[in-house]
């Protein structure tokens, strides 16, 4: 005889065994974000005689240099391979200027984040180059050719640049909260009220930012939005 009851009870065994194997993914993203962020703030950057017997040709710099404005999770480690056996020292902000121009999907967040954890702990001057450049997509200034950008391609790119900026924030690339501070006022700036559709934006992008920073800014999580950050965390990592 049949019991309707059973098939009930197994649903819900079935999402206690997911949320527990959720769980236990989310740990051990965690712990390589912690390993990741010790190796970023204590880096062991190599010496100029080390970087002389890598591959300095502008040639293939170019080439690799090229990759770095198509940052993806499948290409991750090839391109990743390649930086280790380059030196970009000659061509840093070229390097910078690609990853800032890089369209990332939220599902690219990561592979930029190694990748640019790699280049901080080989060169001093990255962190503080791309810290620049990904400041200047929040700023309020505009020129005639801006205007014409379709403003939905616009928000999309501030809204992976602020994920990608929190990232490399949780890892140790970037040490400096003021970073975020800064972001905050170009956001709220008056120069954007005059705009209904980017004072929407920005303000979508603050929510954003508080809802992904609410352990940086001291925001206690209940239950149910831990479990929403969690399967967040784990389509990103």
């Amino acid at each position: 005889m049949d019991h309707p009851e059973d098939e009930c009870r197994v649903p819900g065994k079935q999402d206690d065994e997911e949320n527990v194997a959720r769980l236990e993914e989310f740990k051990k993203s965690m712990e390589a974000k912690m390993t990741l962020r010790q190796s970023n703030l204590n880096p062991e950057r190599p010496d100029t005689g080390f970087l002389r017997t890598l591959d300095s040709s502008i040639k293939r710099n170019t080439a690799v240099i090229k990759k770095l404005k198509q940052i993806n999770e499948e290409q991750k480690e090839g391109m990743m391979e390649e930086l280790r056996h380059v030196n970009l020292s000659k061509f840093v902000s070229e390097a910078v200027t690609a990853i800032c121009d890089a369209k990332l999907r939220t599902s690219d967040i990561q592979a930029a984040v190694q990748i640019c954890s790699l280049l901080h702990q080989r060169y001093k001057e990255f962190s503080p180059s791309l810290v620049q450049g990904l400041l200047k997509i929040f700023s309020s200034g505009k020129s005639g050719d801006e205007l014409d950008v379709d403003k939905s391609s616009k928000a999309m790119k501030k809204r992976s640049t602020l994920k990608l900026l929190l990232e490399l924030y949780f890892v140790g690339v970037i040490e400096e909260a003021g970073v975020f501070v800064t972001i905050i006022k170009d956001l709220t700036s008056s120069d954007h009220l005059k705009d209904r559709d980017a004072t929407s934006t920005n303000l979508s992008l603050l929510a954003s930012f508080a809802r992904q920073a609410r352990v940086f800014l001291g925001l206690s999580l209940s239950g149910q939005e831990f479990q929403e950050e969690m399967h967040s965390e784990l389509i990103l990592f």
